[in-house]
């Protein structure tokens, strides 16, 4: 079965000693009882709680395996890499390897990480890596509540507003993280006022990352933020995951420069 390339995503390495003590304390999902060859997803935030990006965490033998966005990715290690200070850790990127996504007939193979609930990916030699085109795969991914923040979405949003928490980005029982604090908080007093739509958006041209969209819900438009968007089957609708105001009614229209389109909720 053929696996879907997908360009978009880039992968690093962190390993020595403290490589998972590190990581746990750096990133919002709780690391300490991943094996070898299991995987998480976690969210590295800003000390306000605002996400920089989402990172998928792959246990290795030796250390862990990084994939992230690849425009977001350098900068992530570079911020990371402030921290270390006397920590026995390093990071450095894998140009050596690429990620794919494994259908569920491969998720024992070897390289597969497997995220639940959500798709599989495979980590594997770049000359491994197969060539099919990955648009359906990130339709996939936007169905499952996984969106790869970009340049322009990033520090913008806490994990509730993506809808992290539900695809096991984010713990609220381990210990402390940067901006754990305010993301607990949000949790635990309801403050969130914005939260994530996956809508199926009919005739819908690209909306690009961090542009500015409004939702029609009953008879209110509400103002949202795009995260991303993805083409399904023949290209006639679009998957589009958005930030927006929690809306009070079923979502129908969504505005994008001035035009509206029919639209349904996932």
């Amino acid at each position: 079965m053929t696996s879907h390339a997908l360009p978009y995503l880039a992968v690093a390495r962190a390993q020595g000693p403290d490589a998972g003590a590190f990581l746990q304390a750096q990133l919002s999902a709780d690391l300490e009882s991943l094996q070898d060859g299991d995987a998480t997803f976690a969210c590295y935030c800003s000390p306000r709680g605002q996400v920089y990006g989402l990172l998928l965490v792959c246990r290795e033998a030796g250390g862990f395996v990084l994939v992230g966005a690849a425009e977001l990715l350098p900068s992530i290690l570079e911020r990371l890499r402030r921290f270390v200070l006397r920590a026995r850790v390093q990071f450095e990127p894998a140009a050596d390897l690429a990620v794919s996504g494994a259908p569920a007939e491969r998720v024992a193979a070897t390289g597969v990480f497997h995220t639940v609930p959500g798709p599989s990916y495979r980590v594997a030699a770049q000359h491994e890596s197969e060539s099919q085109d990955g648009n359906g795969w990130k339709a996939r991914e936007l169905q499952h509540g996984v969106a790869w923040l970009s340049a322009q979405t990033s520090e913008r949003f806490i994990p509730q507003m993506l809808g992290f928490d539900p695809i096991g980005a984010v713990s609220f029982s381990k210990g402390c993280y940067p901006g754990q604090e305010i993301v607990a908080r949000a949790r635990y007093l309801g403050t969130v006022k914005r939260k994530p739509l996956r809508l199926l958006v009919a005739a819908a041209p690209v909306i690009a990352p961090g542009a500015v969209i409004r939702v029609q819900a009953g008879e209110a438009w509400l103002d949202g933020v795009a995260i991303d968007s993805a083409p399904l089957g023949t290209g006639r609708q679009r998957m589009v995951f958005a930030v927006a105001a929690v809306p009070a009614g079923t979502v129908r229209a969504l505005e994008f420069e001035e035009r509206s389109y029919r639209c349904a909720t996932m």
